[in-house]
């Protein structure tokens, strides 16, 4: 078997010398400018070369020092067996630090792209309902049939965007607590949950669309609102506790605020050019109890306000239902698009 051992130094120059004077001397041979006749040099053949320029590319990479050829029995040593010495072994399995997930969990990564989270099922909820008519227009317009109808055309128009699985939460005018909504979407494995309402100002009878996520405010207003969304919940402090433990999660939370940014910009850049009155309350953050009972993510869009006169008097117009649908689910195909592509939500006019 080969086997490697150390050269001494001076023999090591003394050979390395040789060597390349020979190598030298057989080029100048090849080219022509050779003596036929070389000097007293050992003969060194083109294998012995090419073995020894290994031998010291090997020691180059650290994989021993320069060598010559021994058969000696007592250091039979294989080649690959000094090499394996040589390198530094593969490091042990450690456990994770949570330190390390802090792009996740703290939202510097985009969890739904990170992992390619699809949305196959949507969920639309029309507020109110029953015996709870929400908020009541001067005119005597309920929130609850001006909600359900929207609803059911925003399903439609996402139907034949190719969205097959659009759920709504209620088909027709009946009761529906707050946790039975949150049950309906989370056993429909929905992957998104998109509430409407309408928005009532009695102070100011001006018209406002706002679109609400999950989390805290510091806002009277937001929290009155809250409070009056929240009401009849049928959650008990028990449940709370449970549903409590969601605010932390990340991929909701994130798709949440973007989902919210893309309706609202919709909403209202659209509803702009049919009504020039129209004021923009932005996206905010709510503790809605519906927003947080769902698993996946959730807004709340007050798509318009039955406080101001003319809007109610629209409200009861196909035309304007269908454009508040039109707008809703531009934002939607915004916000699934991740802005690749800007849809265009045109005016529905009347009679059209």
């Amino acid at each position: 078997m080969i086997m490697l051992s150390a050269f001494p130094k001076k023999k090591e120059l003394r050979i390395r010398q040789t060597i390349l004077r020979g190598v030298y001397e057989d080029n100048l041979r090849i080219i022509g400018k050779g003596s036929a006749v070389l000097s007293n040099r050992p003969s060194f053949s083109l294998k012995k070369i090419s073995l020894f320029i290994s031998t010291v590319l090997l020691a180059l990479l650290g994989y021993g020092n320069y060598s010559d050829l021994s058969l000696s029995p007592d250091k039979q040593i294989a080649p690959l067996s000094i090499a394996a010495q040589q390198l530094s072994p593969l490091p042990a399995e450690t456990s994770v630090h949570p330190s390390e997930y802090a792009a996740f969990f703290g939202g510097q990564a985009h969890l739904k792209r990170v992992f390619g989270l699809a949305v196959k099922t949507i969920m639309i909820d029309p507020g109110h309902g029953g015996a709870d008519s929400g908020t009541v227009g001067k005119l005597g317009t309920r929130e609850k049939d001006i909600t359900l109808d929207i609803a059911k055309r925003l399903k439609e128009r996402l139907k034949k965007q190719g969205y097959s699985n659009v759920l709504l939460t209620r088909e027709e005018d009946i009761t529906l607590p707050l946790n039975k909504r949150v049950e309906l979407a989370n056993s429909g494995r929905a992957d998104l949950f998109i509430s409407i309402h309408l928005n009532y100002l009695p102070s100011k009878p001006i018209n406002i669309i706002e679109t609400y996520y999950f989390g805290p405010s510091s806002d009277a207003k937001t929290l009155k609102l809250a409070e009056q969304e929240n009401a009849g919940s049928h959650y008990g402090l028990s449940d709370f506790k449970e549903i409590i433990e969601k605010i932390g999660e990340t991929v909701k939370l994130q798709e949440s605020r973007e989902l919210a940014g893309s309706i609202q910009q919709h909403l209202f850049v659209n509803s702009l050019k049919q009504n020039g009155n129209v004021q923009d309350f932005g996206v905010k953050r709510a503790p809605f109890v519906v927003l947080l009972g769902v698993n996946v993510p959730a807004v709340l869009a007050e798509v318009s306000c039955l406080s101001n006169r003319e809007e109610e008097v629209e409200l009861n117009t196909e035309s304007h239902r269908e454009n508040i649908a039109r707008y809703l689910e531009a934002g939607i195909l915004h916000y699934l698009s991740k802005g690749e592509v800007r849809y265009e939500a045109k005016r529905l006019e009347e009679g059209r």
